[in-house]
């Protein structure tokens, strides 16, 4: 008897390459809802930093010119990226394949690094009371945005991603709201385990001021080393493992601080190798979706312009190009209309600016929720439809029987539950 045959009608390459999903994250991070999101975040994340500062920082810091200086600056500025300078080559399309690579090809580590760098400085031994009072206040202000941001954009990222589902606005909204404690402070919990864990060491430093206390501190000190080796392990999963802890609250159903602690962690040790390539393989799709956006939303400035400059003529184009460029958040220079209405170009442009550079933390949030759907698949074999969603379990049931008015025998109305149906139920004669 001849052999069967077997044709391949269908591959699921989701199943064969599961990384695969991080390339699903552009159209995801890039629709209207979590670009919206995203947008409103970065928006409101210098508001705090600027509230922070001037409860903390005296004004004579503002004007120094030192490192703190330039935090300052950096932290209480807009997300909206600076005007292009000047240049031999500005105001024309990129003509060749480097001029598009070389510009700011990336954004992902960027906006990583404004989140890790505020609780690093934290560490710093230099840092004064003040500055210490003024990065706690930031990144808790930060925590709470993205808490509820962020948590809102993984939500819709782990439920698009895994079930191939979406949800509306408003219900990722209410599970961010629901969520919000666990999205605070689970990324606090190691960095309370290092206080508790600190505590001990720092008042044996105190007891070394004095020549015996030295000489305790040196009987003492492997103790002290196990515990250096327990903090290190807890900043090191904190470092690596807290943007994991936003996928752990948006997929699971019992999702809270301390769940998405145990999970980052088990996945950043467990699978540490699988996470380096899921890192690197997202910073280079970041990069690359990163210069597409940062191009067109250029592209969408440079058109505008060259309609305007054709109308205008060079001379007087020239001259509202200079106020164009002019810080947008200082107002017009003059009360004059020239200078208003070039101050009111530059604002516009400026929004433009400013959801492009949102676009990187919407992609930020998307990609790691993807990362944690695949290091949940590796570590505890879960598959990507594996996601809580609400009154699941009664999705598939006969909607709940309301009563209906019914006539007695007697005339009078009653109430009678209905049938499956929706006929009335008869009495018996």
């Amino acid at each position: 008897m001849a052999a069967e045959r077997l044709t391949i009608r269908d591959i699921s390459w989701r199943d064969i390459f599961p990384w695969l999903i991080v390339f699903r994250t552009f159209g995801l991070a890039s629709s209207l809802p979590v670009l919206f999101l995203a947008t409103l975040g970065a928006v409101l994340t210098p508001l705090g930093w600027w509230v922070s500062e001037q409860c903390f920082v005296p004004s004579a810091a503002h004007d120094a010119d030192t490192v703190f200086a330039q935090v300052l600056k950096a932290n209480r500025s807009g997300p909206h990226r600076p005007f292009p300078p000047l240049a031999p080559n500005d105001g024309r399309i990129p003509t060749s394949v480097r001029d598009v690579l070389t510009t700011q090809p990336d954004i992902v580590q960027p906006i990583f690094h404004r989140f890790v760098a505020p609780v690093v400085r934290l560490f710093d031994t230099r840092l004064s009371l003040a500055q210490a009072g003024y990065y706690a206040v930031g990144t808790l202000w930060t925590l709470l945005i993205w808490g509820f941001y962020g948590g809102a954009i993984t939500r819709m990222a782990v439920v698009k991603l895994g079930r191939e589902e979406q949800i509306s606005l408003g219900e990722a909204l209410s599970h961010a709201r629901q969520k919000l404690p666990s999205y605070m402070f689970s990324p606090l919990f190691p960095l309370l385990g290092v206080v508790l864990i600190g505590l001990p060491v720092y008042l044996l430093g105190l007891l070394m001021r004095l020549d015996v206390g030295v000489l305790i501190a040196g009987l003492a000190w492997l103790f002290v080393l196990l515990g250096g080796l327990a903090m290190a392990i807890l900043l090191l999963g904190a470092l690596f493992g807290w943007p994991l802890m936003w996928g752990v609250i948006s997929s699971e159903q019992h999702g809270d601080a301390f769940e998405a602690f145990s999970r980052s962690y088990s996945y950043t040790f467990g699978r540490p190798l699988h996470y380096l390539f899921y890192a690197v393989l997202a910073i280079a799709f970041g990069s690359l979706s990163w210069l597409v956006v940062y191009h067109i939303s250029e592209l969408v400035i440079l058109t505008s312009h060259v309609a305007a400059a054709w109308g205008a003529g060079p001379d007087r184009w020239r001259e509202v190009l200079l106020l164009i460029r002019a810080p947008a958040a200082d107002g017009p220079s003059t009360g004059s209309l020239l200078a208003i209405g070039g101050w009111l170009i530059g604002s516009f442009e400026s929004v433009v600016r400013t959801i492009a550079t949102a676009f990187g933390y919407s992609f930020f949030w998307c990609q790691a929720a993807a990362v944690y759907l695949l290091l949940r698949r590796d570590v505890d074999q879960t598959e990507f439809d594996e996601v809580f969603v609400e009154r699941e379990d009664r999705r598939y049931e006969l909607p709940e029987l309301k009563p209906v008015a019914a006539i007695s025998p007697g005339g009078v109305t009653e109430d009678q539950p209905a049938s499956v149906d929706g006929t009335v139920g008869q009495s018996d004669p």
